[in-house]
């Protein structure tokens, strides 16, 4: 599970994301409800499928953390461009948003550093 840890650590944020609304907000209806359910799906399945392909001992593309950091941008900045129920869930969001980012970009970097070492012929490192 080394090679997809930036990918996976995003697991209990998007739990957070889908459970957030009901335990915390309190609000189900609120503008932000939709959104942080399908940005929490996102993230789980990114974070299974970077479980799966570190079973099977591959690596997470370099599109998959990419992804996982703009939906870590988009979670950061549309609390602030649409509305939302309050302050607890705009900063909730913006926070989740940013460590979701750098997770991404942490995913990024693993997947490169992981690309560059299969192209590297053996004993060159």
């Amino acid at each position: 599970m080394r090679k997809n840890r930036a990918v996976v650590a995003g697991a209990p944020l998007g739990i957070w994301l889908l459970v957030a609304p009901f335990v915390v907000y309190e609000a189900m209806l609120a503008e932000n409800f939709w959104n942080d359910m399908l940005v929490g799906v996102a993230v789980l399945l990114l974070a299974l499928a970077g479980a799966v392909s570190a079973w099977r001992g591959r690596s997470m593309s370099i599109a998959a953390g990419g992804f996982l950091g703009l939906l870590g941008l988009w979670q950061t900045t549309r609390p602030f461009v649409v509305a939302s129920a309050g302050p607890l869930p705009l900063w909730g969001d913006a926070i989740v948003g940013v460590l979701l980012a750098a997770l991404g970009g942490r995913a990024v970097r693993e997947a490169r550093s992981a690309t560059m070492a299969d192209r590297t012929p053996t004993g060159q490192r």
